[in-house]
């Protein structure tokens, strides 16, 4: 260690090797000697010194401070349960799709998601687990452990949610996810930018609990009636499929532009059917046939609907009217209203009506307000789908200009 007095000493020895005061009086031989004695010391002295002092360090620029990591986003998909084979089969074909968007389209990874389905499946990619509200609360946790203040999560509903009870719920094996608890779980995230696609019947009943300010919720059966078997997901799905949700054409869809293709076309799906053979059955049991206009929606309604007690049908030949258009080839239209056909009271009544709400709840918004899609609210701060129009699922930051990126 390099001695204190360090300094001192190297003073000392500057008039080496030349004379000191002492030395000017001595005799001349003398002070000879003493050169010859001074020098030897002088140099072994400096010799140490420069062993004992510390090599220079390289200037080095000060360290720039790491960067923070960048937002991720993270998804809870729960599927419910279906209550027959096929609505069960359909629950599980739109949690594989939405899954299959999210990865493909969106950007998450598989990993960052939680898919929750009626039956289990390991063997998936991600892992499926039960649906069961252990797996629900346990699911959250980890939501709540991985997040960041600046990540996204995707949360996904669909099945049947129950309307007749004090508190929305949504029927699961075993025990049922209430709204309320449901609300709690997202209360104790860390994070403002939840996104809750709420697919399943009697989602009024959660708006109600956990609509919040910075949370986007795009509500299927958004009216308080709105209880039975809901459809909204397979249409909120194929907006990203095929890419016709993207209005704009800007390669990104925000959730202003996912909702209003699928408000549209799930309305349009339901009035688009008109009940065949007087809108009754023959016989308890008996299948139930429809009309169907639309090829692409004859398409969607085969699939949906296969394995149940309705089949499609064609309306009959009426006296003195031309033949009705053949509706495997009849180009999917937007559905009439103001003009009461033959077939109006048997039209199929619209039993979803998707909601937006992205202002707490304070005042969400239906495309479709009988019998007309009105327009959107301006976008301006303060109106519903002001936030919607800047969240895209996994794309943060690219159009959250209202949180100031």
């Amino acid at each position: 260690m390099p001695d204190s007095n360090e300094g001192s000493r190297l003073e000392g020895h500057r008039g080496v090797p030349g004379l000191t005061a002492a030395a000017l009086a001595m005799p001349e031989k003398e002070v000879e000697m003493t050169r010859l004695l001074a020098f030897p010391v002088v140099v072994l002295y400096v010799s140490v010194l420069g062993m004992a002092q510390p090599a220079t360090a390289p200037t080095t620029q000060p360290a720039t401070q790491a960067a923070p990591p960048a937002p991720v986003a993270r998804a809870v998909l729960i599927s419910g349960l279906g209550g027959s084979e096929a609505y069960s089969r359909n629950l599980l074909d739109w949690s594989n799709r939405l899954q299959k968007v999210l990865t493909t389209q969106c950007g998450l990874k598989a990993e960052n998601i939680v898919v929750l389905t009626e039956k289990a499946d390991p063997k998936a990619t991600p892992p499926r687990q039960e649906a069961t509200l252990k797996n629900v609360q346990a699911a959250m946790k980890k939501m709540k452990q991985a997040l960041g203040p600046d990540d996204q999560l995707i949360l996904y509903m669909a099945g049947h949610g129950q309307i007749n009870e004090p508190v929305g719920k949504l029927c699961l094996p075993g025990a049922d996810l209430k709204a309320d608890e449901l609300a709690d779980m997202l209360d104790e995230l860390p994070i403002g930018r939840i996104v809750i696609l709420n697919a399943a019947s009697g989602g009024a009943e959660f708006i109600k609990i956990y609509a919040d300010i910075g949370r986007v919720i795009l509500t299927g059966a958004g009216a308080e009636d709105d209880g039975n078997q809901a459809y909204f997901a397979e249409f909120l799905i194929r907006g990203y499929e095929t890419h016709l949700a993207d209005a704009n054409k800007d390669k990104l869809i925000d959730l202003m532009e996912a909702y209003l293709y699928a408000a549209r076309e799930t309305a349009n799906f339901y009035h688009r059917q008109y009940l065949l053979g007087g809108g009754r059955r023959r016989a308890e049991g008996d299948a139930l046939a429809w009309h169907v206009s639309g090829k692409n929606t004859r398409a969607i309604w085969r699939k949906l609907y296969a394995g149940t007690k309705n089949s499609l049908g064609k309306p009959p030949q009426l006296p003195d009217q031309p033949p009705p258009p053949d509706p495997e080839t009849e180009p999917d239209k937007e559905p009439r209203f103001g003009d009461f056909g033959p077939n109006w009271h048997n039209r199929r009544v619209l039993a979803e009506h998707a909601r937006l709400d992205d202002n707490a709840g304070k005042m969400g918004f239906y495309l479709w307000q009988p019998y007309e899609f009105v327009k959107p609210p301006q976008d301006e701060p303060g109106e519903t789908g002001y936030l919607a129009r800047r969240i895209v699922l996994g794309k943060i930051g690219q159009l959250e200009r209202a949180l100031g990126k």
